[in-house]
């Protein structure tokens, strides 16, 4: 409202009061909305301001600033270049492409084999419904899962991708998955043809022990259970006989490898019957493996020296940055 003073009598002190109490109801007014540093709840599915890709990320993607991406939940909108993602899992794959997520599970910060790529990366604890506070707090534009139940909780904060851990296991087929999520496709490839270099020149360095017709078995002592593994995402066994190409004795061959097994769960008296003339033993999870009995010591390999034992920290993760660091230990072990 507009004020003419020209033709009036002076404005008393009723006036002046009126005037000051409509300048402090503007100003609450204003006060009751949110800004963005007040750490208020965002709009599900929508991005903070601050996560919105930039003018010059949009004008690289010709125009786009969402995409399309395909999921086991169905197809879900997300950031043509997101630039603050969550990862509760699969961290190791960002990392692969130089994306550093804001934030990721504690475990997997804590890898090992990571050491040095997880500086400030904020730890949102483990995978399950009492991270997310946590990850709302951190304002994500992108929040990347393994578990599908929590999809209904992540999406009210940002758009979210499943992606199931029993859906990741093969390196070319993820790299390229990764690559098209954070739309890095020509670095895929290049990230595979640095993998395949690497393989290539490890089988090389093995050639001695892959021509050499000997067998190789993977064994597990897990709390009180026994197991033999295939050529599955478990303890290594995708580096040992996918990707190097160990030869399995013939009923690890016909019993879980040909049968695309990951394991398979025996007793302690059958183990004899599935020793190679190596054998790689993972003891973990607290489980008592007495190696100086009669029947443990009774098997050939055990008698030759041909036990190799497996640092869980190396051969427990299947990303492929841990099977790149599994390959330098396989040389290592196996090697005079």
């Amino acid at each position: 409202m507009r004020f003419k003073l020209g033709n009036h009598r002076p404005i008393g002190g009723i006036w002046l009061c009126l005037v000051a109490s409509l300048l402090l109801l503007l100003a609450a007014c204003g006060a009751d909305k949110p800004s963005a540093s007040t750490g208020s709840t965002p709009p599900a599915s929508t991005a903070p301001a601050a996560s919105t890709p930039s003018e010059s990320s949009a004008d690289n993607s010709g125009g786009e600033t969402t995409r399309t991406f395909n999921t086991v939940m169905g197809d879900v909108e997300i950031p043509a270049h997101p630039q603050r993602i969550i990862a509760q899992g699969l961290l190791p794959y960002f990392l692969m492409f130089d994306v550093k997520p804001i934030g990721s599970t504690n475990w997997e910060i804590q890898y090992p084999h990571l050491a040095g790529l997880t500086d400030g990366i904020e730890d949102t604890g483990f995978i399950d419904g009492a991270s997310v506070e946590k990850i709302l707090s951190l304002q994500p534009d992108l929040i990347v899962t393994v578990e599908p139940t929590l999809y209904e909780q992540f999406s009210k904060i940002a758009p979210t991708v499943v992606i199931p851990y029993d859906k990741i296991g093969d390196v070319h087929a993820d790299t390229r998955l990764f690559g098209k999520l954070l739309g890095e496709k020509d670095k895929a490839e290049q990230i595979l043809a640095e993998f395949d270099r690497k393989t290539a020149e490890t089988r090389d360095k093995l050639r001695p022990v892959l021509d050499s017709g000997e067998t190789f078995s993977l064994i597990g002592a897990f709390d009180k259970t026994h197991y033999i593994y295939g050529s599955g995402i478990y303890r290594g066994g995708l580096t040992m006989y996918k990707y190097i190409g160990l030869q399995a004795p013939p009923l690890i061959q016909e019993q879980v490898i040909d049968k695309n097994k990951d394991l398979l769960e025996i007793s302690l008296e059958k183990i004899p019957e599935y020793a190679g003339d190596h054998i790689f033993l993972d003891v973990s999870n607290g489980a008592e493996f007495d190696e100086s009995s009669g029947l443990w010591q009774s098997i050939d390999a055990v008698k030759n020296g041909n036990v190799h034992k497996l640092d869980t920290d190396i051969f427990w993760p299947y990303d492929p940055l841990a099977i790149s660091q599994q390959m330098d230990e396989l040389v290592k072990m196996l090697l005079p």
